[in-house]
């Protein structure tokens, strides 16, 4: 599925060069060389960032599972020395700190994602200029 959306992107970008080669190639030209260089450098910075803040907030919210995992499988324990108050507590404090943490690290990644998108339409702006 990925591979067919990157050949579909690819043709659609071939096609529009061809025809606006054909319609008006001075503005083609000034389009290629002006914006196409900061839509591909945008696009490239958003998937970094999203690709990266995905696999953080795995790496994150594993630790969390695992410890909920752990407090199930030992659950005859859990209950023997009656600590489901403190195991909670606990879960609940470590699933805070994970999500504070992830809601400054998705701020910056909201902010990258929102300039990105903003790019195109700055550089379509442009080029109707």
């Amino acid at each position: 599925m990925n591979m067919a959306f990157v050949i579909i992107s690819v043709f659609n970008v071939v096609g529009c060069l061809i025809i606006s080669f054909y319609f008006g190639w001075k503005l083609t030209v000034v389009t290629l060389c002006s914006s196409m260089p900061l839509i591909i450098a945008s696009a490239f910075f958003r998937i970094r960032y999203e690709t990266q803040f995905e696999k953080t907030n795995n790496e994150v919210f594993a630790e969390s599972a695992k410890f909920a995992t752990e407090s199930i499988g030992a659950c005859r324990t859990v209950t023997a020395l009656t600590l489901e108050n403190t195991i909670c507590d606990r879960y609940d404090t470590l699933l805070q700190t994970h999500i504070r943490g992830a809601f400054y690290k998705s701020s910056l990644s909201t902010l990258i994602f929102a300039l990105s998108d903003s790019v195109a339409l700055l550089c379509m702006a442009f080029v109707l200029w």
